[in-house]
């Protein structure tokens, strides 16, 4: 599992290095903890050098300090990874390019500004981790504006920023769902899954293709959708829907799967059954 860096938590810088420390060393206990709960890396938009702590003095700074105790500054060797996306996610990178995502905070004075790591956290559907440089940082929840062409909506994200964020009983069940992934099978026959083919998109193939896919129990409808794709999964939501895409004699139908999914994690897995199976 994977942090990200919610980068809007550098922009208070400390007075001096000697803050700047205090406030490292929360983040080196935070991430500490995090490491028990198996969090591997944290994930950036920016390098160690890049990430100011106080006036010319960095994170790369800071870890190369031999005045700050090695127990902390080992807890982070290795932590930081680039980039914010992974490379080759092209779903979550679809994802970010198709919305805006904002944070604002008036009583912090924070304007409405681009996010990268808390957009990332909420896409990857993990934590975001903050430095304590303003205290809404220290908050379990962050909430984020979300636009598209046709809507905005709000979410949170769920932030952590000392050791004890992780004592928050909402945060802490989050987490707990971040390990096993537990696969729910639907209890609807298959002969009662419903269906739809709009007949100008392959019904003859797509009816056979479902007469199929019905069998799987983590499959709970289907519908026909617009055309094309290369790829067998063509797309994963976060609310159990996978796309399909059968290619028969050069044409591509593709197929809108709702399944048992309940989290994106989940239904990557589950999607990852069904092209095993079908593809």
């Amino acid at each position: 599992m994977e942090l990200l860096f919610n980068e809007l938590s550098i922009t208070s810088l400390s007075p001096d290095k000697y803050l700047a420390n205090d406030k490292m060393k929360l983040f080196a206990e935070t991430v500490s903890v995090a490491r028990k709960k198996g969090f591997a890396n944290i994930r950036s938009h920016h390098a160690t050098n890049e990430i100011t702590l106080s006036e010319n003095y960095s994170l790369h700074d800071w870890l190369n300090n031999k005045d700050v105790a090695d127990d902390y500054r080992s807890f982070l060797y290795g932590m930081i990874i680039l980039p914010f996306i992974k490379d080759d996610d092209e779903e979550v990178e679809s994802k970010y390019v198709e919305s805006n995502y904002f944070f604002e905070h008036n009583e912090s004075k924070i304007a409405k500004t681009q996010c990268l790591g808390l957009a990332s956290a909420y896409l990857y559907e993990t934590l975001s981790i903050s430095l304590t440089s303003l205290p809404v940082w220290r908050k379990p929840k962050l909430p984020i504006i979300i636009e598209t062409t046709e809507q905005i909506t709000t979410d949170d994200v769920f932030n952590v920023a000392t050791k004890e964020s992780f004592n928050d009983a909402a945060l802490a069940a989050f987490v707990e769902s971040l390990g096993e992934i537990n696969l729910v099978q639907t209890d609807i026959s298959p002969d009662d899954k419903k269906f739809h083919i709009s007949p100008h998109h392959g019904t003859k193939e797509l009816t056979y293709f479902w007469n199929r896919l019905k069998r799987s129990p983590y499959v709970v409808e289907m519908r026909s959708t617009d055309w094309g794709g290369k790829r067998f999964i063509r797309k994963v939501e976060k609310t159990g829907v996978v796309e399909i895409v059968l290619t028969e004699s050069q044409r591509q139908y593709a197929m809108w799967v709702q399944t048992t999914g309940s989290n994106l994690r989940v239904t990557k897995a589950i999607a990852e059954i069904l092209e095993n199976e079908f593809s």
